[in-house]
């Protein structure tokens, strides 16, 4: 266990298994007092989980005054530090007791980082530069039938019709939701592994240790908490699948996939559909689609909590390059805004690398081979592109 101190604060770190029992009694305690915090990611036991298989996990136990305050699970990437187990890791944050108050950003520097990315950070954002999206939820706290009494009712309608349709084509419809997976993850990794192909992305699943991370969590299901596998099928074939994550009464959308061949008939809709059926009879009130974006979240969900993307600096190159391009760019807002979004999509593939690729020598062949994809892809952009790529690295050298 390492300790760094400032006035008034203290951080400790170690191995999630590491953490005393009163210690997880308090995380336990800080979840409970916070509806923000109720999402599977911060089940200590998905911690736990997430500790066993992403490299240079941590948790940071974070001290006012010799009382703990806070934690902080993170993984580090030389100077940078990310969420526990990112990319997978939807939802983050610093989990703190009930008006502490502890700024992010100092905590970063009293891990000796230079920066905190996050794309999904709950909790105080701490910052005015970052981007806010709502998380995207359903819920069915009073049932199914409220929640379909809530929402429009031709949405609901044209999936019975597809519904039908897909069935007079390949055969009666049957949806299963439930712990055992045997089978249905394999699916899961084949599919999204070609979708990631086919639109571009750095492929997370084929770092060594993110499938790994989903077939243990498939090993520890248990009434309250654990993956859950939806499948919808017509006749004798699967035509959508998705595993979710659950924590008492919270339910988390993570992986869906769905065979395109019968896209017409909208089987992923139909699947979540079912899935927001059976979920309130197995003692679930609430199912998160993750933060907004997708158009197809607004059909099923509406907003909630806010949650944040950006990254907690602690000084360096990164707010050097940033106060520079902001002098830069004072009398040009719009160009500001642009350069702002081509960032952020930037910031979310070195995300993917960076935490899928420990070493520097695989995220540099993994830079090359995204910068290859989107230069055969965006042709016109390529040299921008080139550059933004390239000053991706130099960060991740500097970091």
């Amino acid at each position: 266990m390492s300790r760094a101190m400032v006035p008034d604060l203290s951080v400790q770190t170690c191995r999630p298994e590491d953490l005393s029992v009163p210690a997880r009694d308090l995380w336990s305690r800080f979840r409970a007092a916070d509806p923000a915090f109720r999402s599977p990611y911060f089940d200590f036991r998905y911690v736990l989980a997430a500790g066993e298989a992403a490299p240079e996990s941590q948790v940071a136990v974070i001290r006012r005054r010799g009382e703990i305050v806070g934690f902080l699970p993170f993984q580090r990437r030389g100077r940078l530090i990310q969420p526990i187990a990112a990319p997978l890791t939807d939802y983050h944050g610093l989990l703190s007791a009930p008006g502490a108050a502890v700024d992010l950003a100092a905590v970063v520097g009293l891990l000796g980082a230079r920066r905190f990315r996050f794309s999904g950070l709950v909790g105080d954002g701490g910052g005015s530069r970052l981007s806010s999206r709502p998380a995207m939820v359903a819920d069915l706290s009073d049932g199914f039938e409220a929640y379909t009494a809530r929402r429009p009712a031709e949405f609901f309608k044209d999936k019975r019709r597809r519904g039908r349709r897909l069935a007079e084509t390949l055969g009666p419809l049957d949806f299963t939701f439930d712990a055992d997976g045997e089978g249905v993850l394999d699916l899961i990794f084949r599919l999204k592994r070609a979708q990631m192909r086919r639109t571009g992305q750095h492929d997370i699943f084929a770092s060594p240790w993110t499938m790994p991370f989903l077939r243990r969590l498939s090993t520890l299901a248990s009434d309250d908490f654990g993956l859950r596998f939806a499948t919808l099928r017509a006749g004798s074939r699967i035509v959508a699948a998705e595993v979710g994550l659950r924590s008492g009464s919270a339910y988390h959308l993570w992986f869906p996939v769905y065979d395109a061949e019968f896209a017409r008939y909208s089987p992923g809709a139909l699947m979540t559909l079912e899935t927001l059926r059976a979920a309130p009879d197995q003692g679930i009130a609430t199912v998160d689609f993750g933060p907004a974006g997708e158009d197809y979240k607004r059909d099923f969900a509406e907003p909630g909590q806010p949650v944040f993307e950006g990254d907690a600096t602690a000084g360096g190159w990164v707010e050097a390059a940033r106060a520079a391009a902001n002098l830069a760019l004072a009398h040009a807002p719009d160009l500001r805004a642009s350069m702002s979004r081509a960032g952020r999509r930037l910031d979310r593939r070195w995300d993917r690398i960076t935490a899928c690729e420990p070493r520097l020598d695989g995220r540099a062949l993994a830079a090359s081979q995204t910068l290859g994809d989107l230069g055969r892809r965006h042709p016109r952009t390529s040299i921008g592109l080139g550059l933004g790529l390239g000053l991706g690295l130099m960060g991740l050298v500097a970091d």
